[in-house]
């Protein structure tokens, strides 16, 4: 049937305003439903949908004061009753609300309209989606006959652009050597982390003696708010970090480190992003999109693209290996053939699969949303199906924690060299205490997941996403698919929160990944170059913390940290709310300040001279406050949220951090004096006095002041 026959017989939808929307923007659109031919009979049902990655506001129809108030009328005869629901319309378009058409129908030339962000009643309006769309789409389905069965309509499409910039961001490769040719990256993003694209500011450049750099640049209208510096140089061994500034908009960065080196041993450091998805299965804009994205937005080196399998069609496939590859350019970025096998949990969960050519199978673990099922033989059901299929292939399996989780029951160490821990979803230490407890030889990456068109730099937005997304550091002879391959296979590698923190780590002289035998322990070299203050470096064999740089902890006289952190469970609903408020009952809070806080739609709320509120959520991570006190040591605070309440006196946290478990996984509430770290680069050894015979996996975790972290994969000692 065609567009105009679906039309004319079911009806059509339109929205206003026309107009495009800048995103995370509060405002009232109204998207209105005309009847068709057909009508609507009483007992029908008309669905107005949007894709389940979306973060727009839920709509709520009870309380016409208060934010995201929508409403629904009708110009025919029918009552209507509207709700919102998730999860009960085709994937990936979940997000809907379902007015039911009831006391009499609709004919030919009626209509309904959804308004949201209905302001008479005194609502401030609805908050759009965060994050850019190229045609966002209001999806509207009718339930003609009241036999709930659905017909897509003509449904409006809009843009959601960038708003204005609110920070500027400097990026740059980490590594360099005298006078070799590099680039550095500035670029504008707006309050949501978009780019932004409009942006036409004038920035002055602090190149920190590097060459190539000018001294201001006023970014163009052609720029879409990144500019990308190429022919840059370090004249000599250092470490340098550029700093871009804005003062006419009060926007100012710092980059990451780079180092220059006199000479490389044969490794140098790459960045990326392995893992996320485009709008082919359930993500945002189209995968010729998002790998553009990655190179040319994000500013990295190499990407992968992972779509859930069940959605992916043999066009799909197609499509996704076609951008793969026309946009692979060696020297420069990297791109990755792969996909998400998908399984439920108890049938294994979920794994990225790779393949280092232009090409590989796909198996899916279902055809579920696959219409086409004339290639289901080809189906892997099980994660063990999946490596016999596999076990002799050049292909790597990578097992994260998404919205499903890996089932580490079984692992096979041929085609599984790493593990995922870290993602958008969350931060999953226990993900790689798992592997190492039942005795797996992996590698650590980390990656964002992202589902909102923006790999590489993914901030959260305000939806079932917790934190920024991660990045990994790839340690590779050459930006190249085979050099990245082989890193990847040898575990030389880590990840982190999203931050390009420098580091280094290896036993005996063997780097990240490495697996040796020794007679004796063998001595753990460290170096970090942070993006800022160290606050502590942890290093394990394998689940045990043997050592801690520095031993001892500097902390401010007159400031605590309060940190929150955590996860309700492994699986998909893991997300632990913390809106809460803490009282101090004497002396006065001079400042409060947020720490690690992952959106807009976190942090502190209130602050008053005894007390401060906030709302937080945690997916692993942690968020928290830091305050500074004009207060004696018998000042009790008393903190509360719906998790947890507990009160705990200056004094306490004067003598030492006070940890309180708060179920869940890895939840706790911390009480301390602030931490002051120990600068940005820090270098040192540490060799244990006695190793009992087997094999022992040696990792470090790095976390700095401004709560990011970093994982390096173990090195795999056998005595």
């Amino acid at each position: 049937m065609t567009e105009s026959e679906v039309r004319a017989l079911y009806g059509w939808a339109e929205i206003d305003p026309a107009v495009p929307i800048v995103a995370g923007s509060v405002g009232t659109w109204r998207i209105t439903y005309h009847v068709g031919r057909y009508g609507v009979d009483d007992g029908g049902v008309v669905k107005f949908a949007w894709r389940d990655v979306s973060d727009w506001a839920v709509p709520q129809f009870e309380s016409p004061s208060a934010p995201e108030y929508a409403t629904v009328s009708t110009t025919g005869p029918a009552s209507l009753r509207a709700s919102f629901e998730k999860q009960r319309y085709t994937r990936p378009w979940r997000l809907c609300v379902t007015v039911d058409v009831f006391d009499d129908s609709l004919t030919e030339g009626d209509s309904i309209t959804l308004t949201l962000g209905d302001t008479s009643g005194g609502s401030l309006g609805s908050r759009a989606q965060t994050f850019c769309k190229e045609a966002f789409e209001f999806r509207v389905a009718v339930d003609w006959c009241g036999t709930w069965v659905y017909t897509e309509v003509p449904s409006p499409k809009i843009p959601i652009v960038s708003g204005p910039a609110h920070r500027l961001v400097v990026l740059g490769p980490s590594e360099t050597t005298p006078d070799e040719e590099g680039w550095v990256g500035v670029k504008a993003e707006d309050l949501w982390g978009n780019p932004s694209t409009g942006y036409n500011g004038t920035v002055q450049i602090d190149a920190e003696g590097l060459t190539g750099l000018p001294e201001t640049y006023q970014f163009q209208s052609r720029d879409r708010g990144i500019r990308r510096f190429e022919g840059v140089k370090a004249p000599k061994v250092g470490i340098y970090r550029v700093n871009a500034t804005d003062s006419a908009n009060g926007l100012d960065a710092e980059g990451n480190p780079l180092r220059c080196v006199e000479d490389r041993s044969g490794h140098q450091p790459f960045w990326g992003d392995l893992h996320g998805q485009s709008e082919e299965t359930v993500g945002t804009n189209p995968v010729s999109s998002y790998f553009r994205f990655a190179r040319e937005a994000a500013l990295v080196d190499f990407a992968g693209h992972q779509g859930n399998d069940f959605q992916i069609t043999k066009a799909v496939w197609k499509e996704i290996k076609a951008q793969a590859n026309t946009q692979y350019d060696p020297g420069r970025f990297v791109t990755f053939v792969g996909y998400e096998w998908s399984a439920n949990t108890p049938l294994g969960g979920d794994h990225n699969v790779y393949y280092p050519g232009e090409d590989g199978p796909l198996h899916r673990s279902s055809h579920v949303l696959i219409p086409d099922k004339s290639d289901i033989d080809t189906d892997c059901t099980h994660v063990t199906e999946l490596y016999v299929t596999l076990r002799g292939e050049d292909v790597l399996l990578l097992p994260h924690v998404g919205g499903r989780y890996a089932n580490l029951n079984w692992h096979d160490p041929e085609l599984e060299p790493l593990v995922e821990v870290y993602s958008e979803w969350g931060e999953f230490e226990w993900f790689l205490r798992e592997a190492l407890e039942k005795g797996y030889r992996v590698g650590f990456t980390a990656g964002s997941d992202d589902h909102k068109g923006r790999p590489g730099a993914a901030p959260p937005g305000s939806g079932s996403f917790g934190v920024y997304g991660g990045l990994t550091c790839i340690y590779a002879t050459e930006l190249t698919r085979a050099g990245l391959w082989e890193a990847l296979k040898a575990r030389r590698c880590y990840g982190t929160t999203g931050q390009r923190i420098l580091l280094e780590v290896t036993a005996d002289g063997k780097p990240m990944g490495s697996a040796l035998h020794a007679s004796e322990p063998p001595e753990i070299a460290v170096k970090v170059i942070g993006s800022a203050p160290i606050e502590r470096i942890d290093i394990f064999r394998g689940l045990e913390q043997i050592y801690t740089f520095p031993q001892t902890t500097e902390r401010a006289e007159d400031q605590i940290r309060v940190t929150w952190s955590g996860q309700r469970i492994r699986a998909r609903n893991r997300l632990v709310r913390w809106d809460g408020n803490l009282e101090i009952d004497r002396g006065q809070i001079l400042e409060a300040k947020g720490y690690a806080f992952d959106t807009p739609a976190e942090g502190i709320e209130m602050v008053t001279e005894r007390s401060v509120s906030w709302k937080s959520v945690t997916t692993g991570d942690a968020d928290g406050v830091v305050l500074k006190l004009n207060a004696p040591g018998e000042t009790v605070l008393d903190f509360r949220t719906a998790v947890l309440t507990r009160t705990v006196t200056l004094q306490e946290m004067s003598e030492s951090p006070v940890a309180v478990d708060a179920g869940g996984i890895d939840m706790k509430v911390v009480f301390e004096g602030l931490p002051l770290g120990v600068g940005r680069e820090v270098a040192f050894t540490f060799q244990e006095a006695a190793l009992p015979a087997g094999c022992h996996p040696y990792w470090v975790r790095v976390l700095q002041t401004d709560g990011a972290k970093a994982w390096a994969s173990p090195i795999y000692v056998t005595v």
